[in-house]
């Protein structure tokens, strides 16, 4: 963050999943979906379901009158610290009036939905609130995070919010009940941020610079409504679009074809209540709904304890960190074979199709494109009939195939236990993609998981500089699928980290150095050395995040190959790397592009805002100042017609405990 930066809010609605080309991103579709009522047969019963017309019925009463809209003067709900006012904090804090209560305990009070910038390396931090007078507040606890963490904990919302102004801690009333009940045996479950977008206000900052600030999404496509009669918001169907690949190969533009006649449309449903504001919700089923519900209470009550222990610890009461709680994967629609009584020609595990090389899903595609006549059913024991494609040419098969193979043999054996690469005819042999109807009757896909990805988050590597010597302890905040972690990630990474950025592994028994092999893996030439004397320059990592969408990037520069050298520099000076740091990034990123040997490429950056949405992390201490820097990057075969609008990047000003991090785009 930076004095007066520009904030930009990821778009969480979207199923940004890594494809060829890109795209620009929506909500929404621009064709009708039909509302539709499904039957599902009985279980083993090989019958394609059928669907017929549903009319939605007339929602109840609505809780609340007036719209979402912004609040113009600063509420001083926040607290506020010299180093916040250093990077720009009260710059970027959004309030915005969320509809007044018609009925029950809180008739009258004006709900307020409350946004400030990340605290650290976590995404933006959002409170709804309570008001008849703006002058005293009822903050929303429904699970009492401000009685079971201490008053300094990221968990306790009295860490942001200054408790004085604050009347009581209540559960308020909502329209956006966590589970909402469809076409069984499928329950929608709520994703926990309101959903954001990004407008130009036109307003300027201290810099003279245009503020973007968090917006909450308010208008969508009525053609994506989906009907329902089990709940009061109106429901409507994600999507995406894929782009038109200007400066792709022919092979890149078929896949790029491929996914954008039969993937624009996703199983993520946004809840929209009646005055805008709006929760997405993930498709699942009760079964898997229904037991992440009921471990919700003992999982809090773990990471309670885990804050506890970790506090014994920083004061030295405590000679071990303490082991992170194991906290269940959010619900989706994946499954395993031997769970749905699949036969021996399938892969083992089923989760989203086509996911992304970097960012993960919770939802998958739905395929409208393909029909009941396409399909033949699967003999299971599924609570959901399984189809595949009678034709085994259909595109989608090779789009799968591409998706975990197109880098080659080299590049898949060592991430998949050195198995050697299946050809195309062998992967189909497998069965990769299945299909279901969804609540909604809409044929959905499900794609294998147990060939590895290529490519993922490429190297992110995380710097600490403590003002002093300090035991720092960072962990993932969301799941994420490591393919390298040097040194080895337990329970997080606990360093002992100097001023000058060495750091000492206080783990070091689960690192194998003999298996760290940094003559044959780029990037890690220096690990060997640094692993025997625990003494590395920095953490570093690099996978795939299981649950979040890797983010649309907004902007960026058309590059020769020739000018990429320079080009990094300049980018890399501009976001406040040092030397150090962007001589590390440039010698490992540029020889990476290179490789493609492509007369362009697009670059652009995520950035601190972004990457703390994408890829949340949990550091003890937390850092004073955070710099977090991802190249997003693709190889282009002519230079576009239109070129992008460049960004406008970010620089922090480094003050006090500072973490860096860079990573990129593994294509």
């Amino acid at each position: 963050m930076k004095k007066g930066f520009s904030i930009l809010i990821l778009l969480l609605s979207v199923i940004a999943l890594i494809g060829v080309g890109g795209g620009a991103y929506y909500l929404g579709t621009k064709n009708t979906l039909p509302e539709i009522q499904i039957s599902f047969p009985k279980k083993n019963a090989p019958v394609i379901p059928t669907s017929s017309a549903q009319k939605a019925s007339k929602p109840a009463e609505a809780l609340f009158s007036g719209t979402v809209k912004k609040i113009n003067k600063d509420l001083g709900l926040f607290k506020i610290t010299d180093v916040d006012k250093e990077n720009g904090v009260p710059d970027s804090i959004a309030y915005y009036e969320a509809g007044t209560y018609l009925r029950g305990e809180y008739k009258d009070y004006t709900r307020i939905l409350a946004i400030r910038p990340a605290e650290g390396p976590g995404p933006s931090l959002q409170f709804i609130l309570a008001t008849k007078d703006y002058s005293s507040y009822l903050l929303d606890d429904p699970n009492d995070k401000t009685g079971n963490y201490p008053s300094d904990d990221w968990d306790n919302p009295y860490m942001f919010i200054d408790k004085s102004k604050i009347a009581n801690t209540v559960t308020l009333d909502t329209e956006h009940t966590k589970t909402i009940a469809v076409e069984k045996p499928f329950t929608l479950i709520r994703q926990d941020s309101v959903l954001l977008e990004y407008k130009k206000t036109g307003q300027k900052n201290k810099s003279g610079y245009d503020i973007y600030i968090d917006a909450p999404m308010t208008e969508f496509d009525k053609s994506s409504l989906l009907a329902s009669s089990k709940t009061q918001l109106s429901l409507y169907a994600g999507g995406t679009d894929w782009g038109k690949g200007e400066g792709l190969n022919a092979k890149e533009k078929a896949a790029l074809a491929t996914r954008n006649l039969y993937l624009s449309k996703t199983t993520l449903v946004h809840g929209v209540d009646s005055t805008g504001l709006t929760y997405s919700y993930v498709l699942s089923t009760e079964k898997e709904v229904g037991a992440f519900v009921q471990n919700a209470p003992s999982v809090e009550q773990e990471n309670i304890a885990y804050k506890k222990q970790a506090a014994l610890f920083n004061e030295k009461k405590l000679k071990e960190y303490p082991e992170y709680p194991k906290t269940a994967p959010f619900p989706g629609l994946r499954f395993i074979k031997s769970d749905v009584g699949l036969a021996t020609d399938y892969y083992n595990t089923y989760d989203a199709a086509f996911p992304g090389a970097c960012g993960g899903a919770q939802s998958t595609f739905v395929v409208d494109t393909i029909k009941d006549v396409d399909l033949e059913p699967v003999t299971s024991n599924s609570d959901y009939p399984l189809f595949t494609l009678k034709d085994t040419k259909n595109p989608l098969y090779e789009l799968a195939y591409q998706t975990k193979t197109e880098q080659g043999e080299e590049s898949f054996k060592p991430i998949n236990d050195n198995k050697s690469m299946p050809s195309l005819n062998e992967y189909i042999s497998k069965n990769p993609l299945l299909f279901f109807k969804d609540a909604w009757g809409r044929w959905v896909v499900v794609g294998e998981y147990d060939l590895k990805l290529m490519g993922g988050c490429g190297k992110p590597v995380v710097y600490l500089y403590p003002e002093k010597q300090t035991t720092v302890h960072l962990s993932f905040s969301s799941p994420v699928a490591l393919n390298t972690n040097i040194p080895t990630y337990r329970n997080g990474w606990l360093v002992s980290a100097s001023p000058d950025g060495v750091l000492t592994d206080l783990q070091p028994q689960y690192t194998d150095c003999s298996k760290i092999d940094g003559l044959h893996a780029a990037g890690s030439e220096y690990a060997p050395k640094a692993c025997k004397s625990n003494s590395y320059p920095y953490i570093y990592w690099s996978g795939k995040s299981v649950e979040n969408f890797y983010p649309p990037v907004t902007g960026g520069w058309v590059v020769e190959r020739k000018n990429l050298l320079t080009f990094m520099r300049e980018k890399l000076n501009e976001m406040g790397l040092n030397n150090t740091e962007s001589g590390d990034m440039i010698s490992y990123w540029v020889p990476k592009m290179s490789e493609k040997n492509a007369p362009y490429y697009q670059i652009g950056f995520l950035q601190t805002k972004e990457m703390n949405d994408f890829i949340p992390m949990q550091v003890d201490p937390r850092p004073d100042s955070v710099l977090r820097i991802f190249l997003d990057w693709k190889a282009l075969s002519s230079k576009p017609t239109v070129v992008p609008v460049p960004q406008r990047l970010e620089k922090v000003s480094r003050n006090g405990f500072t973490l860096v991090e860079w990573g990129g785009l593994l294509e």
